[in-house]
């Protein structure tokens, strides 16, 4: 199994511990020289429809469920996922706090290279078979962020959203 990280693209996550974003990001190389190229996940978004979902884990770890994906689908940007952090569970209601408090902001995914090819010293990654989807400290693209995380304190929100486009700006 082979592993890509990125910042989590959370779009949003309630109090509930529903959450979604993105998984991943077309056209980012990662610290690894891997480059997603669209379309690469049509497949594992059959096998979701299919009933083969992938596992909803805490830094890789299979020791540590988290949660359930619920939702996935490919647009433009990449790997859009909806989810539900199990809050019944000790560790998941950690990272439901870790992702509130923006203490973590990592996405990396597990799974299988099924077709790629290598150009000028990157491998992009054509078909994935996508095994899991886990939250993490250390992500490798630094190319999506968090977006938002929905509470009660919308001046809070606003502060973060505004704080998140300057960074943009300053990596453009």
């Amino acid at each position: 199994m082979k592993y890509l990280t990125q910042h989590l693209h959370l779009k949003s996550m309630n109090e509930s511990g529903e959450f979604s974003g993105y998984a991943s990001v077309f056209g980012v190389m990662d610290s690894c020289g891997d480059v997603v190229v669209n379309g690469a996940f049509k497949n594992a978004v059959a096998d979701f429809i299919a009933g083969k979902k992938p596992k909803l884990l805490w830094q890789h770890d299979t020791h540590y469920p988290i949660g359930v994906i619920e939702e996935i689908f490919e647009d433009d940007h990449g790997l859009f996922i909806k989810g539900q952090l199990l809050l019944e569970i000790p560790k998941a209601k950690e990272v439901y706090l870790l992702l509130k408090k923006q203490a973590i902001d990592g996405f990396s995914i597990g799974y299988k290279i099924k077709n790629n090819y290598f150009k000028d010293g990157k491998q992009y990654l054509t078909d994935i078979e996508l095994l899991e989807v886990s939250v993490v400290t250390f992500p490798a693209c630094r190319e999506a962020v968090v977006e938002e995380v929905k509470s009660n304190d919308n001046t809070l929100n606003e502060i973060r959203k505004i704080s998140q486009k300057i960074r943009r700006k300053i990596n453009e």
